[in-house]
């Protein structure tokens, strides 16, 4: 069952040294969907292009996660645990092909919510773009 949540998310994604950080909380949907925990919200306020971006965020198992965007900027990113996946990154600028390697899958998720942290790094032609820790905490509205 898919249901109305608070979600809690801070990104922070650096190379050599140099790092910015990004936290917001936002209203969205949490549950179980397809057999994989699924949560959902709407990027759209947090940008300033005014254009409607949603995420998608499957957490298949202890070792595989898809975040998938769409609107404004679509992308599936699929995260597994040690291994890389190529993806492919889409926004108004122009398109990217990139490389995703999964470090770190940390799974705390229940049915009333819980939290989930991805370490993983990104390239583009085999060349390190950045690494990147995120952590979504996920609290049922009741």
């Amino acid at each position: 069952m898919i249901k109305d949540a608070i979600i809690s998310i801070k990104g922070v994604q650096g190379i050599d040294g140099d790092t910015d950080t990004i936290e917001f909380i936002t209203d969205g949907r949490f549950g179980i969907k397809d057999g994989s925990f699924f949560i959902s919200y709407d990027e759209s306020g947090m940008l300033d292009s005014g254009e409607e971006v949603k995420t998608q965020i499957y957490i298949k198992n202890e070792n595989s996660v898809i975040l998938q965007r769409t609107g404004a900027i679509k992308s599936r990113i699929v995260i597994e645990l040690q291994n890389r996946n190529a993806s492919f990154y889409s926004t108004p600028h122009g398109d990217l092909s990139i490389g995703v390697f999964g470090d770190v899958i940390e799974n705390n998720l229940t049915d009333n919510g819980g939290e989930i942290t991805l370490k993983y790094t990104i390239d583009s032609n085999l060349s390190v773009i950045s690494k990147n820790e995120v952590n979504i905490s996920v609290r049922e509205v009741k």
